[in-house]
């Protein structure tokens, strides 16, 4: 039988030095085919990113997984189930009581997974239900996402004036808003926002005025 020119510890050796490689610097460091190299890392076992379109790869044993199940090297964003669809699903199904869209942006570090949400709603792998404003995605089966709900809504009673703020992004919109037009009403800076593109209903313009303890009337900020 003819002796195979590379073996896996070829692979271990590379990653070993760096800990994550992309496709072209394995393939550079270890010389070997592609064919080899995903065969190799097959027989170890291996993870890709979720982000930067799954470029950057690791090996099985290397990534220390936090209590989330994820892991970061450098700028490569890695997770215990693999892909970012199965990781989204996963961190919802280990959830208590599910998660929006913007607690799951902040665990995964990534700026918009809105459209990863549409496509699992799609598939029936997660279930979604509007409470307080936003949008919750809950896990299936149904007996695992009754069950998020009602810990869900245990929460909202047990703090019923604790909302969560808006992205960012429309916070400094919002500020900018009111710099502009002290006077106008929440419903009329919602109604300024929306033509920008910008979806803050006035609920949740009510939480960043109560959060920064803003008052129009008095000048911003009140006394």
């Amino acid at each position: 039988m003819r002796t195979p020119i590379f073996h896996l510890q070829h692979i271990l050796d590379a990653f070993e030095r760096k800990k994550v490689l992309t496709k072209e610097e394995l393939l550079k460091v270890t010389g070997c085919s592609t064919m080899t190299a995903w065969r190799l890392l097959s027989q170890h076992g291996y993870f890709t990113s979720y982000n930067d379109n799954a470029r950057h790869y690791t090996i099985a044993g290397i990534p220390k997984f936090d209590d989330q199940g994820l892991w970061t090297c450098r700028n490569a964003r890695f997770s215990k189930w693999g892909s970012l669809t199965k990781t989204i699903v996963g961190l919802v199904q280990e959830s208590s009581a599910g998660l929006t869209a913007d607690q799951l942006q902040r665990l995964l570090k990534l700026k918009n997974v809105k459209p990863n949400l549409t496509r699992l709603i799609q598939s029936k792998s997660l279930a979604r239900e509007k409470m307080e404003g936003h949008f919750i995605y809950f896990a299936i089966p149904e007996a695992s996402g009754r069950k998020q709900r009602k810990q869900r809504n245990r929460e909202i009673q047990q703090a019923p004036t604790a909302r969560e703020l808006p992205p960012l992004e429309s916070i400094i919109a919002l500020l900018v808003e009111i710099i502009r037009q002290p006077k106008n009403t929440p419903r009329q800076w919602a109604r300024r926002l929306r033509r920008q593109g910008i979806h803050v209903g006035t609920r949740d313009i009510q939480t960043v005025l109560d959060h920064y303890k803003i008052d129009p009337k008095k000048g911003l900020l009140k006394s």
